[in-house]
């Protein structure tokens, strides 16, 4: 019986050559895997790994077919003398992947550690970099807080200034109107109600009142007296406020909201003098609106602060912005004539600042405005 070694030669040519088919496109593929990120020492170690061992699948596999053809060629002696340099080249390949495999151990501990550090670097830096964001905010906080604090003492020189000025002024004037006053009454009383002089000195007396009304005005807003606290309810003090205005002005249309925060307490403040600032922002809002409009009056407790906001807010014409910085000036309106005196604002201002509290607005023209009142919530066992 013959025995055939083709099929065996065959598997052993078609072998190698697919091993040298399949080492190719492992180095290829590690190219590419390189190429994409260079930065990466492992696909820069598995690209050197794939060249030896592509170099000794080439150099293992050309032997095999050479050896194949040489013993078919019968020159057996040949392969004796080749095959001690094909066995060394591939021992000297399988060294260097080893050798490449070592470095690459050594390598990749020391790449670790490069990039475990810039990691760290990264982080810190995106510390620093919040930091900086947050001492940027800090600062501009401060900044706002300190032009706000400057802003609120020259409008409280401001204030005292014309207090002093509209003091002597009030005083001086507050005599003579009495007198006016007096002797027009006077005249009346010897006047029929149906005469041409009757009516000439009602309204010298009308104006004469209304200059009375105006210097009383100024002189409240001159005195600037401590307040007088006592503990209160600062909803029941909003709900009285209600009830006279709405007896007062004309609000059979205009529509009122109140939305009262359930955890505030009674609290310590000179209730006549806060009623006298909610009656005035009310009357201002009730002008604002018209007729037909919506007025919603809120409060809301910071518990941890210890503050108290109230809000009441309009749909009315607004506030022009070139107008937000002037309106807690004395004598300043954007009423009509005759219609305000423009020390409302000016007094509530001062009655809240007594309190040691803060009154603020914003406004949107042709939308509404916002008027806010901050007082402390202190108690009366506080004081």
């Amino acid at each position: 019986m013959t025995v055939t070694w083709v099929p065996v030669i065959s598997v052993d040519v078609m072998g190698a050559v697919l091993m040298i088919v399949f080492s190719v496109l492992s180095v290829r593929h590690a190219w590419r895997l390189n190429r994409k990120d260079p930065d990466n020492l492992v696909w820069t170690y598995l690209l050197w790994v794939a060249f030896c061992l592509a170099g000794f699948a080439i150099s293992r596999s050309a032997g095999h077919i050479l050896k194949q053809v040489i013993l078919v060629s019968g020159l057996d002696p040949v392969w004796e003398n080749v095959r001690p340099v094909s066995g060394s080249l591939n021992t000297m390949l399988l060294i260097v992947v080893s050798s490449v495999t070592l470095f690459f151990n050594r390598a990749w501990h020391i790449y670790r550690e490069i990039f475990t550090e810039r990691k760290a670097l990264q982080e810190t830096q995106a510390e620093l970099i919040s930091l900086n964001q947050t001492l940027e905010n800090r600062v501009e906080e401060r900044s706002e807080a300190l032009l706000k604090h400057e802003k609120q003492m020259a409008q409280t020189d401001r204030l005292a200034s014309i207090g002093q000025l509209s003091s002597g002024i009030a005083h001086e004037i507050n005599n003579p109107l009495g007198v006016i006053q007096g002797y027009t009454q006077l005249l009346l009383r010897g006047e029929k109600p149906e005469s041409q002089k009757h009516q000439d000195l009602q309204v010298i007396l009308k104006h004469a009142r209304s200059c009375k009304a105006i210097v009383e005005d100024l002189l409240n807003f001159a005195r600037r007296s401590a307040p007088e606290k006592a503990e209160v309810n600062i909803h029941d003090v909003i709900k009285d406020v209600l009830v006279f205005i709405q007896r007062r002005a004309k609000m059979e249309k205009v529509q009122i909201e109140t939305h009262f925060d359930d955890r505030v307490i009674p609290m310590s403040m000179d209730e006549k003098k806060i009623k006298q600032v909610l009656v005035n922002l009310l009357m201002n809002a009730r002008h604002a609106v018209g007729e037909d409009g919506r007025i919603v009056i809120s409060t809301r407790y910071d518990v941890e602060a210890r503050r108290l906001r109230v809000t009441v807010a309009d749909n009315g014409y607004g506030i022009d912005e070139k107008n937000l910085d002037r309106i807690f000036d004395p004598f300043f309106t954007t009423k009509p004539t005759g219609e305000g005196t423009g020390l409302g604002l000016a007094v509530s201002y001062g009655i809240i600042k007594n309190h040691g509290g803060e009154i603020q607005v914003s406004s949107d023209p042709g939308k509404g405005s916002v008027f806010t009142l901050i007082l402390p919530v202190t108690a009366a066992k506080d004081l």
